[in-house]
């Protein structure tokens, strides 16, 4: 805030309330329009949360009732920020935000994420154990659900045992709903996929599995508010064949080759050009798009990014530092042959990086 100039934040995300006081809002992903709504103001001097119940609150917040009428929401939100000439703010609705600018007429308002975002991006060591944790819980209840990839089961009933695995195990906020989709072996076959892109297939359907389907699974939890973000391609009946194989080594060379460049000070253009290096000359880059090669994780997904349509050249301006825990997900596709997808999370470290999660051998 200091950097940017902004005197005060408004925040009205979950993840951003969590992240900016601690308290934790149990409904939606934002939610000043919702039917239970919620804030966070930060000052450089005081924490305010709005809307969320007593027991969620941490010692040493200010709580207040959300007001019932937008006038009065923006009373209280101008009164808890009065002073401040810049403000940053988060998707406020419409009308609260005029509300909110009528109150402060000398106020300057800017987005409160590159603030939110950047440091989000750097995780503290007591953001990096939930991380870790949630990571486990994930990897193993997709261990669990794994003898049960067999012919003739349905893949949404695989994301519904999934989701049943993970309650057993405590964990019941789904951030992403879980995927489990048979891979397109061939482009034809893909009909939705974007030009240029590598084949590939994300939506959840009634299709039941025949042997040797190769099933990608791909999760996303929130475990204390961090979220888990944990895949991997299966083989139907647990059987690969040679082609299995020979993909799953193609993305283990990618995988190798983008760790290889995980270190402080390395760039997202590096990782780029590891990964296109390692996939071999003459095929796509080793990510559907729109998805990445790599992005951030934290409270949800968030920067950084590798392997956006900016490019190389934009992607050179981002650094990686210590703290920062990235989710590496390759995708190694060969037409006629299938593919294979897994994701690899890391914490970038002094020296280089350690690994939080691996997908099953």
């Amino acid at each position: 805030m200091e950097e940017t100039g902004q005197e005060a934040l408004v925040l009205t995300s979950a993840a951003g309330v969590r992240y900016a006081t601690g308290a934790v809002p149990l409904h939606g992903e934002s939610s000043v329009g919702a039917a239970r709504p919620f804030a966070a103001v930060m000052t450089a001097e005081h924490l305010h949360v709005l809307g969320v119940e007593p027991e969620f609150v941490p010692v040493g917040v200010e709580r207040h009732a959300w007001p019932r009428s937008t006038e009065r929401a923006a009373s209280l939100l101008a009164g808890l920020v009065a002073g401040a000439r810049r403000i940053g703010v988060e998707r406020l609705p419409a009308a609260v935000g005029l509300a909110l600018e009528s109150a402060l007429p000398a106020a300057r308002f800017d987005a409160a994420d590159p603030v939110l975002l950047a440091a989000r991006a750097i995780k503290t060591g007591g953001e990096v154990e939930p991380l870790r944790e949630a990571q486990r819980a994930s990897g193993a209840a997709v261990a669990d659900l794994l003898p049960a990839i067999a012919p003739g089961v349905r893949e949404v009933e695989l994301a519904g045992r999934l989701l049943a695995a993970m309650a057993g195990r405590g964990v019941t906020a789904c951030h992403v709903e879980p995927i489990f989709c048979v891979i397109p072996r061939r482009a034809r076959d893909a009909p939705w996929t974007f030009p240029g892109s590598v084949a590939y297939r994300e939506l959840t359907s009634e299709r039941r599995l025949v042997a040797g389907d190769q099933v990608i699974i791909d999760t996303g939890m929130l475990q204390a508010g961090y979220m888990a973000d944990f895949g991997c391609t299966w083989v139907c009946g647990g059987e690969p064949g040679a082609a299995d194989r020979a993909l799953r080594a193609r993305w283990q060379a990618i995988i190798e080759a983008v760790l290889e460049a995980c270190r402080p000070g390395a760039t997202a253009a590096e990782l780029h050009r590891a990964a296109l290096a390692a996939n071999g000359p003459g095929r796509p880059a080793p990510w559907p798009r729109p998805l990445y090669l790599a992005h951030g994780l934290g409270l949800g997904v968030e920067p950084p990014f590798v392997g956006t349509d900016l490019g190389l050249e934009a992607e050179a301006g981002t650094v990686l530092e210590p703290g920062m825990v990235l989710v590496l997900e390759p995708y190694a596709w060969e037409e006629g042959l299938g593919g294979y997808r897994a994701e690899q999370t890391i914490v970038i470290t002094p020296r280089g990086f350690e690994r939080l999660s691996a997908p099953p051998p």
